[in-house]
């Protein structure tokens, strides 16, 4: 199949909602949206958890590690799996089995019997469990949607996405475990996941699929020679790996330590820090969905994530929360725009029979060094300083994001296909 015909229509402002309109869309998006409110909560819970059962800044390092580490261990088995099954049936099992992860959680806390191995063990369940989920949700959007609708698509879950779980859920989250206490907000959590699998239950699915005949190995092959043979996606997951590694990764342990530990400040005030990045991210993801792709989109999404790293840096020196929370705000902002970008462009030119072996294999090797990068988090805070720590990642994070913007390769996207001419008035490819 040639990349040409996987490209969906160019974005136009009228229809930035339109993809609502399709029954099985909104559903998965609702559904999504209200799982994604249970997430944002159960961030904020699971950070301060783990700081209070847990005897130094590496404890919590350990617990998020946790998460992370089975979520790129099994992204390469969850992109053949969702590339061979009902990709629906992939998300609903992933709902299940991280309801249930948090629910016992939950209920071990009411009971309070909960041990930091438990709760580690709880996070890798559940990264497992999103190994399989985020293959198969971006797989699934060509099976609910026609092709000029994908771009606003993509869109619309990024924003509800950072809605609820970067803005609502967290400021709740904080809220919550100040008011009622930590096992209510991962009994909340577990009741998103409820929502969420009785909405899937009620999709439909249009697209039938091929019968797979290949072995899994094989497959899996086919997925790594997609990625290999197209340098913007190589050199690309090279870059986003390092640069996740120093500098987006370890805001996980830094952010809740400069709050809590440097700050003294409350659990609410880390919800509103994490909120005021959910905002900024919905910002982004509207610009998007209004605007469309820029015509130098990957020198737009490699400056934007050049750009948040010097947000990074500037949190070295945030005299208080306020200026923290701006600070997160711009810097998710651009990552949410650069990330857009991104997931729109693989939708566009990734065909659709390897699209989830392909965004497995994306979030593998760009997240590959992200549970080290977590631990690293906990390292340098404690070797270094909380503070000194922002200062060298987001430093190291920029200058790698410069360069990647340079490499041989990386910018093919922006060059117009083969029998494809730029308009001069709309900078939009004209049809063959």
């Amino acid at each position: 199949m040639e990349e040409s015909e996987t490209m969906s229509s160019p974005t136009t402002r009228r229809d930035t909602f339109g993809a609502l309109k399709t029954r099985d869309f909104a559903l998965l998006w609702s559904g999504q949206s209200i799982s994604s409110l249970g997430d944002g909560v159960f961030t904020i819970a699971l950070a301060l958890t783990a700081l209070r059962i847990g005897k130094s800044p590496v404890d919590l390092a350990y617990v998020l590690a946790a998460r992370a580490v089975p979520s790129v261990v099994f992204a390469l088995l969850g992109g053949v799996v969702v590339d061979r099954v009902s990709r629906r049936l992939a998300m609903l099992v992933s709902d299940v089995v991280r309801g249930a992860a948090v629910g016992v959680v939950a209920l071990l806390i009411a009971r309070g019997e909960l041990r930091l191995w438990e709760l580690i063990v709880m996070s890798v369940v559940f990264g497992a469990a999103d190994a399989f989920f985020g293959p198969a949700s971006m797989a699934i959007m060509p099976e609910l949607l026609d092709d000029h609708l994908l771009v606003q698509g993509n869109a619309l879950s990024e924003m509800s996405g950072q809605l609820a779980q970067g803005l609502i859920g967290p400021a709740l989250g904080g809220l919550v475990v100040a008011a009622i206490g930590y096992a209510w907000s991962f009994g909340i959590d577990a009741l998103s996941f409820v929502v969420s699998a009785m909405c899937l239950l009620a999709v439909r699915t249009r697209t039938t699929r091929e019968r797979v005949h290949g072995t899994a190995f094989a497959e899996a092959r086919e997925g790594i020679g997609y990625v290999r043979s197209h340098r913007w996606l190589s050199a690309s997951l090279l870059g986003a790996a390092l640069a996740n590694f120093f500098g987006m990764a370890p805001l996980g342990v830094l952010l809740p330590l400069l709050v809590r530990n440097v700050l003294h400040a409350s659990a609410l005030s880390l919800g509103v820090v994490f909120a005021a990045g959910g905002a900024a991210g919905v910002v982004a993801s509207v610009v998007v969905a209004r605007l469309g792709s820029p015509r130098l989109r990957v020198t737009a999404l490699w400056t934007a994530y050049a750009a948040s790293s010097l947000a990074i840096v500037a949190m070295t020196v945030a005299p208080n929360v306020g200026v923290v929370a701006a600070l997160s705000a711009v810097e998710v902002g651009l990552i949410i725009y650069g990330d857009v970008l991104w997931v729109a462009m693989m939708q566009e030119l990734v065909p659709r029979d390897v699209l989830g072996r392909v965004s497995s294999l994306v979030y593998l090797l760009a997240f590959s060094l992200g549970p080290l990068g977590i631990l690293l988090g906990g390292v340098a805070a404690t070797s270094i300083g909380v503070r000194e720590s922002f200062l060298v990642g987001g430093l190291v994070s920029g200058l790698i994001c410069v360069v990647v913007l340079f490499l041989p390769g990386v910018r093919e996207p922006e060059r117009p296909a083969a029998g494809e001419e730029r308009d001069p008035v709309s900078d939009s490819p004209s049809p063959d």
